[in-house]
């Protein structure tokens, strides 16, 4: 990894020409890419959880939900027919419960498409290293480097943290050259002074990046106020000291002010529901990760219908040429910078698009 390139890019989209050119002419495409969420059950008990908040009002979900073996193999199928490229597992709970999930990462290595999860990294051993060691990328959820704090964020035993360290130090031995092993670190007022002892210890132990954001809340400015400052000071300096071609510091902390309370979307077209969706524990096919578990969000159901079937049905077809993203979509939205970026592509005035 060359230390100025990052992973996280909002231009990936425009190596996908193809769908690009069909968004333009008004045409439905199949996702490229899709996050499933397998099972709503988790082993930790965060506080924080995204699932947990009553704000959201997240009417779909129910905790006990999980993808039935043969719906899971049957969408796995869909996929690999679909040419679909990509598919990231995560929450809804902790993927890596699972009961299926060797199996289903295996079968989904073998149709060819990229594999990739995001976990807490409890489970990250045997079988499932092994084979997550050929994934693209595997991405852990960390928010303490102190065993107390970390159990306490994190609601569970206070002996996990060696644990853990362990399974990351382990898989970084063992994961192929061209998996990236990230770890994601939320920035609270508990752990935001553990910054760059999480940095440096995560580096020593072969992990390849650490993605650091804020912790978000219904008053995200208010709650930072008194930490934002130090802890943009403390990123800088640790993206100077630390970075280098194996190992990067992402700031995301710094930037996410900006996006987090942008409730309200400028566009109609939500050109990045061609390329994405997400399928839920309740095996329902949503617009997004942000429309998960949402009755609005809900594309079709898979219940009692493939996921091709439900996806190129005319119902599904009328729900997305209805799509008006300034109406449905009054939430955070993680693709706005994106849907943003794209409408300008495709809005450009091409009289002029010599004058470069």
């Amino acid at each position: 990894m060359n230390k100025n390139v990052t992973p996280y890019s909002n231009l990936k989209i425009f190596h996908h020409q193809d769908t690009l050119n069909k968004i333009e002419k008004g045409q439905r495409c199949n996702p490229l890419y899709i996050r499933i969420k397998p099972t709503n059950i988790c082993n930790h008990n965060c506080y924080y959880c995204h699932y947990k908040n009553p704000y959201l009002k997240l009417d779909e979900y129910q905790k006990d939900d999980y993808i039935p073996h043969d719906k899971m193999m049957e969408i796995i199928d869909d996929m690999e027919k679909m040419k679909v490229k990509a598919v990231t597992f995560s929450g809804g709970g902790e993927p890596l419960v699972y009961p299926y999930i060797e199996e289903t990462m295996e079968r989904v290595l073998q149709t060819g498409i990229d594999l990739s999860i995001i976990t807490n990294g409890s489970l990250l051993t045997g079988k499932k290293a092994q084979i997550l060691a050929k994934a693209k990328w595997v991405r852990i959820s960390i928010d303490s480097i102190n065993p107390e704090n970390y159990a306490k964020i994190r609601g569970i035993s206070g002996n996990s943290m060696e644990k853990l360290l362990k399974n990351i130090e382990e898989f970084a031995k063992i994961k192929s050259k061209d998996c990236e092993l990230g770890v994601n670190f939320v920035i609270g007022k508990e752990n935001y002074k553990e910054i760059a002892n999480v940095a440096a210890t995560m580096k020593g132990l072969g992990v390849n990046h650490v993605k650091f954001a804020a912790l978000f809340s219904n008053m995200t400015e208010e709650y930072h106020k008194d930490i934002k400052e130090e802890t943009i000071l403390t990123l800088n300096r640790l993206s100077v000291d630390l970075n280098s071609d194996t190992f990067k510091i992402i700031d995301l902390y710094s930037s996410d002010f900006d996006n987090y309370e942008v409730f309200k979307r400028t566009y109609s077209r939500c050109p990045i529901k061609e390329f994405v969706c997400v399928i839920g524990a309740n095996s329902k096919v949503y617009f997004c990760h942000d429309k998960a578990y949402l009755k609005d969000g809900c594309v079709c159901d898979l219940k009692h219908q493939s996921f091709q079937e439900g996806w190129n049905s005319e119902a599904v077809t009328h729900k997305f040429k209805e799509f008006d993203a300034k109406k449905i979509c009054g939430q955070h939205c993680v693709y706005d910078s994106r849907n943003v970026l794209i409408n300008s592509y495709l809005d450009m005035d091409m009289n002029h698009v010599n004058f470069i």
